[in-house]
């Protein structure tokens, strides 16, 4: 005859109910957001997504004053999460609170950070180059890209906070007639500011 273990049923979901707990205290600390991209070049061809190249993983050009041959990078979008405010300036690091950078082949982003509801993050977008040697990458800046202005908004526990879809323009009059031999040439050597943690 069988026997009742109603303990033994309640030390088992015990895990679970940790897990779903852990989860819950989760979503009170931390919230999502969402945003989506897209490239154009100069003359509003699209680039990418659905658009001449299928990822930004490859391109090639002169990244620094002095450079006598071209380099292979990838390009990819940042966003950085700052201080509104801040004295110093977002490019400041002091400013930022937090940096994420998405894949080469991405057109959206899904970011958990931490939630602030009373004040705000400022959202900067950035067009990022690594190059493919794992050497120290850079910002691009005007005329290498155009990227739209800050972006301020709460996120909320729990909840998606969606920054919609920002417009980049890249500094090409002509993203069909800078690609050859399955790479883009863009010359970044005046306008690409080194990441300060490299320093």
């Amino acid at each position: 005859m069988a026997t009742s273990r109603p303990w033994l049923a309640f030390t088992r979901a015990l895990p679970t109910a940790a897990a779903l707990c852990l989860l819950a205290a989760c979503e009170h600390t931390r919230g999502e957001v969402e945003i989506n991209w897209t490239i154009v070049d100069r003359s509003g061809t699209q680039v990418f997504p659905s658009g001449e190249l299928a990822d930004l993983c490859e391109f090639t050009g002169l990244l620094a004053d002095g450079d006598t041959a071209p380099t292979p990078y990838a390009l990819a979008v940042q966003m950085r999460l700052c201080e509104p405010d801040c004295p110093a300036g977002c490019d400041d690091p002091s400013c930022q609170l937090e940096r994420i950078t998405y894949a080469c082949d991405a057109a959206r982003g899904f970011s958990s950070v931490d939630a602030r509801t009373e004040v705000p993050y400022d959202f900067h977008v950035d067009l990022v180059a690594s190059p493919d040697s794992g050497a120290c990458g850079c910002t691009l800046s005007p005329p290498c890209a155009l990227v739209p202005g800050p972006r301020t908004r709460t996120v909320e526990p729990g909840l998606v906070t969606d920054l919609q879809v920002y417009l980049l323009v890249l500094g090409l009059d002509n993203i069909a007639a800078a690609s050859t031999s399955g790479r883009t040439r863009l010359d970044l050597a005046t306008c690409c500011t080194p990441d300060p943690s490299c320093a």
